[in-house]
């Protein structure tokens, strides 16, 4: 993605504890999404303890290059497992696509073909058609298609892929920061969500916030 803007975000740890934190991106409140894909953790990371007399930081920088991808995973009986998928960068300018199932399930692979219809500004749209097995039939020969969302080549949130749906990705993600130990590409489950603290950036590229002695998130002032 040529035109991808670059994001840096310090956390200063003000507090004497040993923190750590991961960020996930979440949809805006316009979002109508009609499959809700689930965030994951994006970026996993920690912090040493700061307090008084010494400072204690950690610096993340990404660009915003997203792509989306299809996975297609096969458990075959007890002792076999095949996973085969398709990744398409994708740039702000794009109208969306269409996502089909070439060959015959469960052996075949999922694919993008063609271009997506309706899309609107701010989000890129993805529409499956009818060759994709429904849910039923998923479960039935144990092979699962997904739909992932990336950003800096992370997921940021995954869902299940179905037949004739449509699939709504924010182009301008809202960043948010809980406390907690994660790993990537971990399910942001709805408590830690509420827990978790909106990083506000603005009309900036580049943020700071801290952990306060009781362990909350604060703006740096």
């Amino acid at each position: 993605m040529n035109n991808a803007v670059k994001y840096t975000l310090s956390l200063r740890n003000r507090s004497d504890k040993f923190v750590k934190f991961t960020i996930f991106q979440i949809y805006g409140e316009a979002a109508d999404i009609t499959v809700k894909p689930l965030p994951l953790a994006w970026i996993v990371g920690s912090v040493a303890p700061g307090g008084k007399d010494r400072q204690s930081v950690s610096e993340m920088s990404w660009r915003t290059a997203r792509s989306i991808s299809l996975i297609n995973s096969h458990h075959i009986g007890t002792d076999m497992f095949s996973t085969n998928s398709v990744v398409l960068p994708i740039d702000a300018a794009d109208k969306g696509c269409a996502a089909a199932y070439m060959g015959d399930f469960p052996f075949g692979a999922p694919d993008f073909v063609g271009s997506a219809i309706d899309n609107e500004k701010g989000f890129f749209l993805i529409r499956s058609d009818g060759t994709i097995p429904a849910s039923e039939r998923q479960h039935e020969e144990n092979c699962f298609l997904k739909i992932g969302f990336f950003m800096a080549n992370r997921q940021v949130s995954v869902a299940d892929l179905h037949p004739d749906a449509y699939y709504r990705f924010s182009l301008e993600p809202v960043y948010r920061i809980v406390n907690g130990e994660f790993f990537p590409g971990q399910i942001i489950g709805d408590q830690a969500a509420e827990k978790s603290y909106k990083i506000d950036f603005g009309q900036e590229f580049n943020k700071t916030i801290a952990v306060k002695e009781d362990g909350a998130f604060t703006d740096e002032k």
